[in-house]
């Protein structure tokens, strides 16, 4: 899955990319399952196919008997439309771990190399200069006495608020690739139901799914980079590299005001991904069943 990808946070303590490591786990989830989700994807179709046509045959044989059924006129586009919806499950099945011809992608890392590229239109350097201010901030910070109560009281606030800041990068960013890694997986067992007419729109939540939590790591990107910049400026400007407990003291309501921002903003990615992306599946499958309804006409006339 080399759609997914991830520069991160660290662990402040141990110098660990986790984000990566968590990436690198549902790069390998979905790695080492996906082809056998494509098989078990390609039996769906194969029995949706089968039903889905025995069932045009019927009907197709009983147009015209209205005891205890309505008249069906089923035409040769009918037909038509079938066979171009099981052809276009059958290369999505195809091609979905398989690169496409010429592009050297599959089909599931389309929509997130696309989120990646948006990502990467913006500087991503911001996030290691936060990082490393974080974790400059965390070792420069003095350490109380033991009798110094007021001290210690503001020498955890101020560990606490920088790992904070590190923490929530780290846990709305995992969010995204874990949900995304989701999507992909089960995807190949999705993509059969767009040949029925009952679960259809199941496959096209899992479109809109896909989209969303691909631009989750972009809009992620977006927020972060200017929110991040604020937070550079209050350690550049602010801490000016004053890492003493009395000065901590004095900017501890600031730390706490720009943490709370961070915290708000971040847990925002979300709600914007969706407002931004959310729904887009609904108006191409409107663009599909048009566009179907007029094979059908034409092939019809």
């Amino acid at each position: 899955m080399h759609g997914f990808g991830a520069t991160g946070p660290n662990s402040l303590a141990s110098g660990i990319d986790w984000l990566s490591q968590v990436t690198d786990q549902v790069n390998a989830l979905v790695t080492n399952h996906a082809d056998q989700l494509v098989d078990l994807g390609t039996t769906e179709l194969a029995f949706f196919a089968f039903f889905t046509l025995a069932g045009i045959v019927v009907r197709w044989q009983i147009s015209h008997m209205v005891i205890g059924f309505r008249p069906v006129n089923y035409t040769i586009g009918d037909l038509l439309a079938f066979f171009i919806n099981l052809a276009a499950c059958s290369l999505l099945l195809h091609y979905y771990n398989t690169p496409l011809p010429g592009a050297g992608i599959s089909i599931h890392q389309v929509i997130p190399a696309l989120a990646k590229s948006v990502s990467n239109i913006l500087d991503q350097t911001v996030v290691d200069g936060f990082l490393d201010r974080v974790r400059e901030a965390a070792a420069g910070t003095q350490a109380p006495t033991a009798l110094n109560l007021t001290g210690a009281i503001v020498y955890a606030t101020v560990l606490w608020n920088v790992a904070f800041m590190d923490l929530i990068m780290f846990a709305v960013n995992a969010f995204g690739f874990i949900a995304l890694g989701m999507f992909t997986l089960f995807g190949p067992l999705l993509i059969p139901l767009f040949i029925t007419r009952s679960f259809k729109h199941k496959f096209w939540h899992w479109v809109d799914g896909l989209l969303v939590f691909s631009m989750f790591r972009a809009i992620s990107a977006a927020v972060s980079f200017i929110y991040l910049n604020v937070l550079i400026g209050f350690f550049d400007n602010t801490v000016a590299g004053d890492y003493s407990l009395g000065h901590w003291l004095a900017l501890i309501p600031t730390l706490i005001l720009l943490n709370g921002g961070l915290v708000w903003s971040m847990f925002q990615v979300p709600r914007l991904t969706v407002m931004i992306f959310g729904g887009v599946a609904g108006y191409a499958q409107g663009f599909v069943e048009s566009l179907t309804s007029t094979i059908v006409r034409i092939a019809t006339a």
